[in-house]
């Protein structure tokens, strides 16, 4: 009886007991091996090791970047050809930067690389010969304006080249080859209307190897050294030229006259006579239009179609006699370039006459024109408004006359298609 009651009494502290003995094990994470925190999401197992791209292709000196995922870092990388393909074993980071060394031929190589857990991944490389460039690129320009020391003059056009071969020494066509303006007052001709003038211009290399650009430096430009570029852009390898530009304003650098010297003869006569009247076309092109036209004589040339527009115009000069005409040709830019324009006198259809000189002047005279051999007699007459007669025969009018001796404003030179003269003065 009491074996019950005192059984009956400790139950309940028994079973009290034990729940906070179950709840002091819970709190210290113990007993079943559960976490401390229930909701913290388990670790993460690493992927499979990868590399990207799985296949590439690289040319000799240009940079190739691998991209490496998954595995456990640190990670470390093999080359199956390091004479072809060095590989630096210590990967730094999930990067691998690759640069191949020239080859004659293509070659396959293998990269490989591991992780701290043994894992492994592979690349196959494809290393191929890469393209030679020169060591510098060639600027060409107007003969010109290199007699100034500069390579471009202000107003110009030029061309670069380079020169694309194999390492065999083989030009290698159809590369595409891009040029840009590094620094520099310059830029590109392009075939494109809508942008004719371009910074950045890629070319096809033709089939000797050769990319070719044309350059344009603009009129206001001023001395400077300019810096181009050329890349080849499957290979990405570049290099650097400098070349000087030159402010130049003789417009033989940039301007041309076609004809740029004239002759016009007259027709046959008896005596001979000067041409009168004939038109000479020039075309002008280069510089900067439009073009301005002056000449040295304009009383005695006329100019027509000045100024002129556009590149490739002309204007028209018409003399009036035997002349010596120099046309000066402006450009915008204020750059100049002459022309010439030079008429002479006809052969002459008589005898006696001449095929060269001036026999329109008397003083001094020309002793190869035609001579009047009659005599000319003279009155002299005296008193303000006196007169004097001379008969003129011989000869071939029309006539000049002049006097020998001025007393005031006696000298006279007259073209007359009569031969009686009167005249006022003092003898």
């Amino acid at each position: 009886m009491l074996a019950t009651r005192l059984t009956a009494w400790l139950r309940p502290a028994l079973t009290v007991a034990a729940t906070a003995a179950m709840l002091a094990l819970t709190a210290c994470g113990g007993g079943s091996g559960a976490p401390n925190n229930p909701y913290e999401p388990p670790p993460v197992t690493p992927g499979p090791l990868t590399v990207v791209p799985g296949a590439a292709t690289a040319f000799a000196g240009t940079p190739l970047v691998l991209s490496i995922g998954g595995g456990t870092p640190p990670y470390s990388a093999f080359s199956s050809n390091p004479a072809v393909l060095p590989v630096p074993q210590a990967v730094s980071g999930s990067t691998l930067t690759l640069i191949a060394n020239n080859v004659d031929t293509a070659q396959v190589v293998t990269v490989t690389v591991r992780d701290s857990a043994g894992g492994t991944a592979l690349t196959q490389v494809d290393v191929r010969p890469s393209s030679l460039l020169p060591t510098a690129i060639t600027v060409t320009g107007n003969p010109n304006c290199a007699a100034t020391g500069g390579t471009l003059c202000s107003g110009q056009n030029g061309t670069a080249s380079v020169s694309l071969t194999g390492a065999a020494g083989s030009p290698l066509p159809g590369r595409q080859v891009r040029f840009d303006v590094v620094q520099g007052d310059f830029t590109f001709v392009s075939a494109n209307p809508g942008q004719p003038l371009v910074p950045t211009l890629t070319v096809v290399s033709d089939q000797n190897g050769f990319a070719v650009v044309t350059l344009q430096v603009p009129s206001t430009a001023l001395t400077q050294v300019a810096t181009i570029r050329a890349t080849d852009v499957t290979t990405g390898q570049y290099i650097n030229s400098n070349f000087t530009i030159v402010a130049f304003k003789d417009g033989s650098a940039v301007l041309s006259v076609s004809p740029a010297d004239v002759t016009v003869p007259g027709l046959p006569a008896s005596p001979a006579q000067c041409p009168i009247g004939v038109p000479v076309t020039y075309f002008v092109y280069g510089g900067t239009p439009p073009y301005r036209v002056s000449v040295n004589l304009p009383t005695q040339v006329s100019i027509f179609g000045s100024p002129i527009p556009q590149t490739g115009g002309s204007f028209t000069a018409v003399t009036s006699g035997c002349v010596t005409a120099i046309f000066t040709i402006t450009d915008a830019s204020n750059r100049f370039i002459n022309a010439t324009l030079t008429s002479v006198l006809g052969p002459d259809s008589g005898s006696g006459g001449s095929t060269s000189g001036n026999c329109g002047s008397f003083s001094p005279p020309n002793a190869a024109c035609p001579t009047i051999t009659s005599p000319i007699s003279l009155t002299a007459c005296t008193g303000t408004g006196s007169s004097a007669s001379a008969t003129i025969s011989g000869g071939t009018g029309p006539f000049t006359v002049g006097s020998r001796r001025k007393v005031f404003t006696f000298g006279v030179s007259l073209m007359m298609p009569w031969p009686r003269l009167k005249m006022c003065g003092r003898p």
